[in-house]
């Protein structure tokens, strides 16, 4: 949520998280504020490393505070990968001045959001929508930025490594059940408008094996 930067960001690095992906950046403001949520607050380092806003709580990243507030509690935070997301057409407008805020290190289109923003909702494949794909994976290496592409099969990758994106997300918990459960149903279907065979022999029942003292065993026993 764009409300709770700072506190989301917090709490995923307090957990063990070493990258933050920032949705629903619109302005440099808000690019500046995804940055700032992930680095410590401190003049331990000069520049945007040490213009963060975070410090030292009751998280597993400083060990339950023993070793918050060291050098390498900054370093650590200096290490957090910053990624955004250009997803809204005010983004895609302001995009060389967001991209030039510094701390950020990873760039991802998202072409779901941005269909919405400019009245092509879910036209995926639509002009404008790859035009602004474009724009930003050029401009992201451009500014030494590493653009970051999410695929359902690595079949797409082509086009993207033509361009120089070396980065991918390959499906996702939700879209790997989705598409397991579409190819195995498929099967089943038609396996179930098939016509059916003859009916199966009925199994034949054994009698219970008898123990020492002449009582039936039991299958455990």
């Amino acid at each position: 949520e764009q409300t709770q930067y700072t506190h989301q960001a917090m709490r995923a690095i307090g957990s063990g998280f070493q990258s933050v992906l920032f949705a629903d950046i619109r302005t440099v403001e808000d690019a500046k504020a995804a940055v700032d949520a992930v680095r410590a607050e401190t003049t331990m380092v000069k520049g945007v490393r040490g213009r963060g806003r975070l410090g030292v709580g009751m998280r597993r990243d400083v060990g339950t505070v023993r070793t918050g507030g060291t050098p390498a509690y900054v370093d650590a935070l200096n290490e957090v990968v910053i990624a955004i997301m250009v997803e809204k057409k005010s983004c895609v407008d302001d995009l060389d001045a967001i991209l030039s805020v510094p701390g950020i290190d990873m760039v991802q289109f998202g072409a779901s959001d941005f269909s919405m923003s400019i009245g092509k909702t879910g036209q995926y494949g639509h002009p404008d929508v790859l035009a602004a794909e474009t724009r930003t994976i050029q401009m992201a290496l451009k500014k030494g930025l590493h653009p970051r592409v999410e695929l359902r099969d690595p079949a797409q990758a082509g086009r993207y490594l033509e361009m120089g994106v070396k980065h991918f997300c390959i499906g996702w918990d939700v879209r790997i059940l989705a598409d397991w459960w579409d190819t195995q149903g498929a099967v089943m279907r038609k396996m179930l408008r098939a016509k059916p065979g003859k009916a199966a022999a009925k199994p034949e029942v054994k009698a219970p094996a008898k123990g020492a003292n002449g009582k039936a065993r039991d299958n455990y026993a």
